[in-house]
Order: C-alpha cells, then structure tokens, then sequence
C-alpha cells in the first residue's frame, strides 16, 4: 500500500488536504468519486517531498517571457481550460528556465491555487506581473490586464532595446580607437624609434615627445592595465554596499550630458510600471509597493518607499513625490493634474510616453555628435603619428637634394 496526499472538495464547498493509503493512484480516484467527493489533485507522497527538494527555476529571458504572455493571453481569450493552457505553453517554450516556471505554476494551479499564486511562488516571475494577474482575479477581467501588462511590456522592452541600440555605434568607434592606440604605442612606435636611433639623425620635437610618451606607455603597460583592473574590482566591490550604491546613484543623476537623461528615462519607468498596475486594478498603495521593487533605480526605489507611507497617512501621490526631490516638476504637475481629473491611470501612461519620446530624442540628437567626434579624433591621433615620424624622412630628403 501507497500513501498519496489528496486535495479533495466536499458538497458542502470545503476543500480538504488529507492522507490516503491505496495500491495506486487509479484506485484512490475511484474510491474518492465514489465517496462524491470532487478532486482537485492526488500525489504520491514520496514524490512531493521529492519536488520539494528540485532546483528552482532561473532567471527568465525577457524576450521569452514576452512570447509566452503573447500566447498566454490568446489562448485565455480562446477560452481553454488554464492547466491545459499551461500544459501547451511549458512544451513550446524554448526557454529551461520558464519552462522550468511554467511546470511549478501549472502544478500549484492543479493543487488549488490561484494564478496569481502560483506565478509568485516560483519566484521566478516579475513582481509587476504577479500583482497585475492577481488585480485580474479580483476584478474577473483577467484577459483585460493581461492586454494592458503586454502593451506595457512590449513598449518597455522597446525602449530599452533603442536606448542599448543607440550606444552600439559609439562604444564600436570607441573599441576601433582604442586598438588603434595600442597598436601605435606597441608596433609602430619601436619600429620608427629603432629605425631612427640606427640612423643616428637629430629628431624633431614632436618625434621625440611621441616617441618618448609611447614607450613610457609601452614600459608601463602591465602596470596601466593593473591599476585599471583594481579600480574596477575596487569599484564592484564598493557597489556591493548599500551605501556607496546609493551615493553612485544620486551622483549618476548629477552627471553633465547623461544625467538629465537617465532622470527622464527612470521616471518613464515608475509611470509606465505604475499606470499599468492602477489600470488593471491594484489600490495605489499596494501599487506603490510593487512598483517600489520593480524599478531599476536604488534611489527612485528609496523615494516611492517614502511616497508609499505619506499616501498610507492620506497625502496626495504628487505632494509625497515631490518631498524626495527625485522626480522632474512636469512629472509632478501631470500627476497633480491626474489627481484632480481623477485620471491618474492615464496621466501616467501619457507621462510615460512623454518622457520616452523626449529621451529618445535628445539621445539620437547628442549620439549623431558623437560619430563625428569620434572619428575626428582617430583622424587627428593617425595624422599626428604621421607627421611625427615622417618629418624626419622628409627633412633629410630635403637635405640630400
């Protein structure tokens, strides 16, 4: 005789846990319908404390996760049953680690728990989406929040993708001028440096300044490439601190050129995060709250934390965001305006866009400055080389004729 864990419902609407011995799974089923009871779900126990020891699930790629909410929602507006959609979306998965997920959900789904549940007990799933499905439970329009939480992902997942595109070019240009550096220093500096000591000619200034710089950077190398790997360790160690991370952070906001924008594209991200969570029902407060863990930014986190506890004691969002300094004014008289209008959904999702489009516009704007710029200094370093170490050639052609 086996021992299995059976959840099993009654006629009278309780749902009960308890032990049942039996030779296998099939004959426990038909003795339990036979009893009436309506069963959810029957396990071995040997397996369950078996899964309670399985790994659980990895990180899971954004792009992946995108796909599934995609066939996730069609298949919830097909009206399919959700453990057999579950079913379907774990086997077409690319991904281990949401399949991984999927599997967990699917199997607390089958033991009686809520979608919403199951999604936050992997752990593995945003904490956005696990309050926006659970906003779906509650208000029974579950289809509805899906399609708000995948507009939001799909524009999210967009900008971020142009914010990393538009940097590609200059950080190419950037690696072309550093290899061309080295190679200046390492090749072609020692070789015109032996050819003219061979020689035994009177250099000019520039020769002599170029050559003189690049072999103290040629002998220093080693010692170059030390110093610039303990700042970075140094610098991945300081960050491991709350304290030093949090001052990088208001002093990443402060930065010339970039902090402006980082300022803009970290409030986009509260108002998309926060408009969808209000849009699919979650109370503000509790809204606040996940988007408090879904922001990127240690020090936005710090000041919606704050916001949360004066909007707790009945303050306005706008008049708690504003004591933490951290949001830009417009942000905060859109909001206000929201606040009036009893709108504040929408306000947010308008701000959102607002600043997205503003921030992808002054990047394309200050990034088309920086090829040119680029490639002007590479033009500059390769003309300098020349004219030092061809002056000499060209002088004693000269004295020869």
């Amino acid at each position: 005789m086996a021992e299995f864990v059976c959840k099993i419902g009654t006629d009278a609407g309780r749902v009960l846990t308890q032990t049942e011995e039996a030779r296998s799974e099939d004959e426990l089923r038909q003795r339990l319908r036979a009893q009436g009871y309506l069963i959810f779900s029957i396990r071995a126990k040997d397996l369950l404390s078996f899964q309670g020891k399985t790994a659980r699930p990895g990180k899971i790629p954004p792009d992946e996760f995108l796909i599934f909410n995609q066939q996730f929602l069609t298949l919830s507006k097909s009206g399919l049953p959700l453990q057999k959609s579950l079913e379907l979306l774990a086997h077409q998965t690319r991904s281990p680690a949401l399949r991984l997920a999927i599997e967990g959900v699917r199997d607390k789904v089958r033991s009686g728990a809520l979608l919403s549940e199951a999604f936050e007990s992997t752990g593995s799933f945003p904490k956005i989406y696990c309050a926006t499905v659970r906003a779906g439970e509650r208000s029974g329009s579950l289809d509805k929040v899906l399609t708000q939480y995948l507009s939001y992902q799909k524009q999210s997942r967009g900008f971020r993708k142009k914010f990393i595109s538009a940097l590609i070019y200059p950080a190419i240009l950037l690696i072309v001028l550093g290899i061309l550096v080295t190679l200046v220093v390492t090749f072609i500096v020692p070789q015109f440096a032996k050819l003219y000591a061979d020689m035994d000619v009177e250099l000019p200034r520039i020769t002599t300044f170029t050559i003189s710089v690049a072999m103290q950077i040629k002998h220093y190398f080693l010692l170059i490439l030390l110093v610039i790997a303990s700042v970075v360790l140094l610098f991945r160690t300081a960050s491991r601190s709350a304290k030093a991370r949090l001052a990088w952070e208001r002093l990443k906001f402060k930065l010339p050129v970039v902090g402006g924008l980082l300022l803009k594209f970290s409030a986009a991200e509260f108002a998309r995060t926060l408009a969808v969570l209000l849009q699919g029902g979650t109370p503000i407060v509790a809204a606040l709250e996940t988007a408090k863990g879904s922001v990127s930014s240690p020090w936005l986190a710090i000041a919606i934390g704050q916001a949360k506890e004066e909007v707790a004691a009945g303050k306005e969002l706008s008049a708690s965001l504003r004591m933490s300094g951290f949001f830009p004014p417009i942000a905060l008289d859109m909001m206000e305006v929201g606040e009036t209008t009893g709108a504040m959904a929408n306000m947010l999702e308008a701000l959102a866009e607002f600043f997205e489009e503003d921030v992808a516009i002054d990047l394309e704007t200050r990034l088309s400055l920086v090829g040119p710029v680029m490639i002007a200094l590479i033009a500059v370093i390769v003309a300098f080389v020349l004219i030092a170490f061809y002056m000499p050639l060209f002088s004693m052609a000269s004295q020869i004729h």
